[in-house]
């Protein structure tokens, strides 16, 4: 934390020294306003160019919303200033700057309404975000750090978005969201595989992130957080190729490669992308967790040991094709694939004592895992367009498959009351899902627009495992094999949805009101098979139907300046690992299994937004958010009498939250580019049937700079602090992160090469855990390498233009109590994140 603060320091000090240098140098302001000749009003976003005596033009800015403009140039010369707007004729003025004159103000400054410029070039940043009445977008394209860095490394900056130590990501500070791919669900953008996921996909991949907190009626009503939409890039050359190639590693030993194509011949366009990966987390990470339990004597209190290092491979496949009938019908069609492979070596020494503090049981255990998993799935859409313009009726059909098959050995050496044995398990399992739905938009007027759609979802999981056990014999000196319990499971689970909308559009005012109707089936059948070859079929069904309403109103006083006021619930169905009854006891002193009684959990959300960005490229985004939840699904913990673990879920949650989020962006100086995100909040978290509660504040920030410091070339950096995450069953501990980038292009832009650094002055980062209650305490301590450098290069090629059309509407099965790393892997007899996958 000290070499963050003095890296603060030594920033802050160039800073201020590259701040005195420009100013040496910019010797005088021109300042004006520029106004309509006839009317007197201010022309807004004017573009102004001083050119010197020789016609050159030295620089071009361009003025605010009100017309107010700032240029420099060096005192002592003559200047003209060319003032040009698309609709009025251009206007030249002399202007002449006196030695030592500091600042020059022009005063009013008129324009002419005459004949339209055929082009009309604005000097000015393309701004990173945008605010639309239901969401927030971040434009990954606008920024250049983009080229070189993977998805997951750029969810930093992207506003309500945060990633702590062990790359978890939370939004709003919920670990429960959904996130969609081009609007789309996909079973492998939930659970423990996200992260996976994000590190293999190239944030130049990316087209924009959208984040919607308070989603419309016309989404479906999972995840409290709201929706991380990723936006997928697509481009095409009429009649032509275009593409781009690229390459990374990094001093862990990890590497990537992408390729991406897109053409169009006549009516038919088509775009792909594929890209692969190597991770690992190099030497591998350590972890040590003590607990207490107050009720035991024998086993009192315990300390365990541990070490793991994983590798892994990642492929990643997408492509979207679409065919234009005529001007009215359009049929498009997506595919995305992604397959992943993780493979794990870890061990741990477990040490439990007595209330006298003597040793009661101690073991070793080394264990080998492996993983595949991953998600294939096409979406097909057909839309139909109408001679009133953006009035659309789309339907579309999805089917999507999940393999999710593991594979692991643990061996485990008794030292003293402990059992000596060898485990194996493997697991296959496989969701699939499908999905049929219609939407219907009208802009009835310009004052009036409905949607209006319905959708079907079916979703089938199986899973299928085998569990064996070797236990040792020390009389016989033998290796004995015997039958461990295991649980097929087969879940089959229908979802109904009907929703509408209605917006309203008065001048500077616009509303949205909407209601969804959710109705679900579900129908769980699990198999235990007991140690003698027994079997034991249990059924677990529930039914939930909700009633999600939505309002949203906004008003923009100015050009892109907007308030936003907005509600809607929220909802969290249970996934399958949190339904399951089957008794998991493959972790040695923990047993965890489902509650199949368990209902959706509902929470209310308010939100109060504001937005303000100019033509210079400043953008300022605010969101105050709050929300009251009363039947959160939460895991509870109790220690039995052999100081084992239990494990499961209940109803049990209340939260109260309000956090407030803050991000800017904007050039401070023509070459610096200053970025930040930051959010904070306070947190009250209860349960009187466990026992727990937790509140306070928590808060987060993220600094960045870009500093464009020669022709193609730019220097960047930032710094983060994160205060700890606060939960109902505990707060995790805070931590700091810094980061340092060069990047420089060549030929045009095209060959782009960047070269990273990931906190260079720590080797790892420390991740605390904490959590008490009247039974128990546990302090957990995972320590991670992140320190890393990485090189990147990426070369484009052909002309890119226009887009593969896609229709407006597709389908985004955004549901499920899940996100990002939030879901655990639960106790779906070896189905890991499948569980996610499931629901």
């Amino acid at each position: 934390m000290k070499r963050v603060f003095k890296l603060g320091i030594l920033l802050g000090m160039l800073f201020s020294v590259f701040t005195m240098a420009h100013a040496a140098a910019a010797d005088c302001k021109i300042s004006g306003t520029v106004t309509d000749s006839i009317s007197g009003e201010a022309i807004p976003f004017v573009t102004v160019g001083v050119e010197n005596s020789d016609g050159k033009v030295l620089t071009r800015v361009a003025s605010d919303v009100d017309g107010n403009f700032t240029a420099t140039a060096a005192a002592g010369n003559r200047y003209t200033l060319v003032i040009s707007s698309v609709g009025y004729a251009t206007n030249r003025v002399e202007v002449s700057i006196e030695p030592g004159e500091r600042t020059k103000n022009l005063g009013n400054l008129t324009l002419t309404e005459g004949t339209e410029l055929s082009e009309v070039t604005v000097v000015a940043q393309r701004p990173l975000i945008k605010s639309d009445i239901d969401k927030i977008t971040y434009d990954m394209e606008a920024d250049p750090e983009a080229t070189s860095n993977n998805a997951l490394d750029m969810l930093r900056k992207v506003p309500m978005i945060t990633v702590d130590a062990e790359e978890n990501i939370r939004l709003n500070g919920q670990s429960n969201y959904k996130v969609l791919l081009n609007g789309k669900s996909s079973a492998i953008m939930s659970g423990d595989n996200l992260k996976e996921v994000l590190k293999s996909m190239p944030a130049s991949s990316i087209k924009n992130i959208e984040v919607i907190t308070n989603p419309s009626s016309k989404y479906e009503a999972e995840g409290v957080g709201g929706i991380i939409n990723i936006v997928t890039v697509t481009r095409r050359d009429t009649n032509g190729v275009v593409g781009s190639v690229g390459a990374n590693a990094d001093n862990r030993g990890g590497f990537g490669g992408n390729i991406y194509l897109s053409s169009q011949i006549g009516k038919f366009a088509f775009s792909g992308r594929y890209s692969g990966s190597r991770y690992t987390n190099g030497h591998g990470g350590h972890s040590k967790t003590f607990s207490e339990t107050y009720g035991s004597d024998e086993f009192n209190h315990s300390a365990v040991y541990g070490k793991s290092r994983f590798e892994g491979l990642g492929h990643n496949l997408s492509i979207e094709a679409s065919y234009e009938i005529d001007t009215l019908n359009l049929i498009s069609f997506s595919a995305f694939g992604w397959l992943g492979n993780n493979k794990s070596n870890s061990n741990l020494d477990y040490t439990s004592y007595n209330r006298a503090n003597d040793i009661s049981s101690q073991y070793q255990s080394l264990t080998h895992s492996s993983s595949d998993y991953g998600s294939i799935s096409g979406t097909l859409d057909y839309q139909r367009s109408f001679a009133k313009k953006d009035r659309t009726l789309t339907a579309s059909y999805q089917f999507e498959y999940n393999p999710n098959n593991s594979d692991y050995t643990t061996e485990s050496n008794g030292l003293i009351n402990w059992n000596s044995y060898i485990e194996r398990s493997k697991n296959k399992a496989h969701g699939t899902e499908q999905t049929v739905q219609i939407d219907y938009f009208d802009p009835l007027t310009e004052m009036h627009q409905i949607e209006a759609g319905a959708k079907y979802i079916m979703r089938c999981n199986v899973s299928d495992g085998n569990r064996t056990q070797s236990l040792w014999d020390e009389p016989t000196d033998t290796w004995n094999d015997v039958l461990l319990p295991v649980n097929d499971l087969d879940y089959t689970q229908h979802i109904l949805g009907l929703y509408a909308g209605y917006v309203l559009k008065i001048k500077k005012w616009s509303g949205k009101v909407g209601a969804r109707l959710e109705s679900t089936w579900n129908d769980g059948r699990t198999t235990n098979h007991n140690t003698e070859g027994g079997t034991q079929e249990t059924r677990f069904d529930n039914d939930f139907f909700n009633v999600v309403p939505y309002v949203t109103l906004s008003w923009q006083p100015r050009e892109m300046q907007t308030f936003k006021l907005s509600y809607t619930q929220r909802l969290s169905r249970p996934g399958i690992w949190q339904l399951n009854p089957f008794k998991d006891t493959s972790s040695p002193m923990q047993v965890s299994y489902g509650n199949p009684n368990l209902d959706s959990e509902i929470s209310h959300t308010f939100s109060l937004g504001y937005t303000l960005f100019t033509a210079t490229g400043m953008s300022l985004a605010t969101e105050l958010n709050g929300r009251i939840q009363n039947n959160g699904i939460e895991q509870t913990i109790f220690m039995d009498e052999n100081g084992i673990a239990n494990i499961t879920y209940d109803n049990i949650g209340r939260a109260r939250e309000c956090k407030l989020n803050v991000f800017f962006s904007g050039n401070v100086l023509p070459t610096l580019n200053l970025y930040t995100n930051l959010s904070g909040g306070y947190g009250d978290y209860s349960s009187t049937r466990a026992g727990y509660s937790n509140k306070g504040w928590d808060y987060n920030g993220f600094l960045g700079a870009r500093w464009n410091a020669w022709k193609d070339g730019a220097i960047s950096a930032n710094v983060g602090y994160y205060s700890g995450f606060r939960m109902l069953v505990g707060t995790t501990a805070p931590f700091a992160f810094c980061g340092f980038s060069v990047s420089q292009s060549f030929f045009n832009k095209r060959l782009q090469i960047n070269l990273s650094a990931s906190d260079p002055f720590s080797k790892e980062r420390k991740f605390v855990m904490h959590i008490k209650n009247d039974d128990y305490r546990i302090d957990n301590y995972n320590y991670n390498p992140c320190q890393y450098v990485r090189l990147g290069i990426t070369y484009s090629f052909g002309q890119m233009k226009n887009s593969v059309k896609k229709a407006h509407r597709s389908i985004n099965n955004d549901d499920l109590k899940s996100g990002g790393s939030g879901s655990g892997s639960g106790a779906a007899g070896g189905m890991g994140g499948m569980g996610g996958s499931g629901m």
